[in-house]
């Protein structure tokens, strides 16, 4: 008989052409889910003579934190709050997301247009 604990599976789901969610990563494999806003890969500069980088992406780490993940890249142009009902909706109907009423939010630089509908606490 094995001993072996057995990991949650390392597998992503592409929502749309920028968005992905993926699964906490954690031994337990359930948690609370994260929204996290990215800058497109393909803008961010890093100084070739930096030091080999050993830190796995921000959705991969926050996963093995035990969060669920919904990533978003390269937000330029998109609406943000239907992209955000999307990543609400997603964690919401994921079995692996143990809290259902209440998300973390990190993002850079982005504007809500003002929606009477939509409601958000920032917490400081």
């Amino acid at each position: 008989m094995s001993s072996e604990i057995e990991q949650p599976p390392f597998t992503s789901t592409t929502l749309s052409a920028n968005v992905i969610l993926q699964p906490p990563l954690s031994l337990p494999g359930i948690g609370p889910g994260i929204v996290i806003f990215l800058p497109n890969p393909d803008r961010v500069g890093i100084s070739s003579n930096s030091a080999e980088i050993h830190d796995p992406e921000p959705p991969t780490k926050w996963a093995k934190e035990g969060f669920a993940v919904v990533a978003i890249t390269d937000f330029d142009g998109l609406v943000v709050e239907d992209v955000l009902k999307q990543a609400l909706d997603s964690l919401q109907g994921l079995d692996k997301v143990n809290v259902k009423d209440k998300f973390a939010v990190i993002g850079g630089r982005f504007v809500f247009s003002d929606h009477q509908d939509t409601k958000f606490t920032i917490l400081n």
